[in-house]
C-alpha cells in the first residue's frame, strides 16, 4: 500500500496518507451542503448524479473498503486526473474495487454548465460529498490543512479518495 503514497507524491500531490473507513467523517448535511451549497448543482448535471442510491447505501460501500488513500494537492485539476491515474494503477494490481471519491475537474472549463456533453463521462467520479463525507472533518482529524478560505486571493487545499480494495 506504501507504494500508491508514493506514486501520488510522483504525480505532484502535495500529500497522501493510507486510511480506513473509521478515519472518515460521515454527515448527513454533507449532502446539503452540496445539493444546495455547491453553484454547480444540478438534477442533470453529470457530476453530481448519485445514481439512484441512498445515502445509507453510500456510506455503506465506502465502509466495505479496507484501505483508502486519502489525497491532498493544491490544484483540482491536478487532483481529479492523479486520482484517476492511482485508481487505474490500483485497478491493475488486482484491487478490482478500486474507486475514486472527488469532484470532477478533470477539464479545465466544464462544458456540461455550457448544456454541452460531457467529453469524458466514463472518468466522473462522484462527489465526496454526495456520499456524507465531511472533508474539513476528516482533513483536520488527520493532521491536514483544511480552512475555509477568507479571500480568493488564497490557495485551496484539495482532498480525493481512492477506495483501493
Amino acid at each position: 500500500m506504501e507504494k500508491y503514497i508514493q506514486f501520488a507524491k510522483d504525480l505532484g500531490m502535495t500529500n497522501a496518507l493510507l486510511i480506513t473507513p473509521d478515519n472518515i467523517v460521515f454527515d448527513i448535511r454533507a449532502i446539503l451542503k452540496c445539493r444546495w451549497g455547491c453553484e454547480d448543482f444540478s438534477e442533470n448535471n453529470i457530476r453530481c448524479h448519485t445514481r439512484n442510491t441512498s445515502y445509507d447505501e453510500r456510506v455503506a460501500m465506502v465502509k466495505q473498503y479496507k484501505h483508502i488513500l486519502f489525497v491532498h494537492s493544491k490544484d483540482a485539476h491536478e487532483l481529479s486526473n492523479a486520482l484517476l491515474e492511482i485508481e487505474r494503477t490500483v485497478f491493475l494490481d488486482g484491487y478490482c474495487f478500486a474507486f475514486s471519491l472527488r469532484y470532477c475537474h478533470l477539464c479545465k472549463t466544464c462544458v456540461t454548465e455550457q448544456g454541452k456533453p460531457c467529453p469524458t463521462p466514463r472518468k466522473i467520479r462522484p462527489c465526496e460529498e454526495s456520499f456524507g463525507i465531511d472533508v474539513y472533518k476528516t482533513a483536520r482529524n488527520l493532521g491536514f490543512p483544511c480552512q475555509p478560505l477568507q479571500s480568493e486571493h488564497e490557495t485551496q487545499n484539495r482532498y480525493g479518495f481512492v477506495l483501493v480494495d
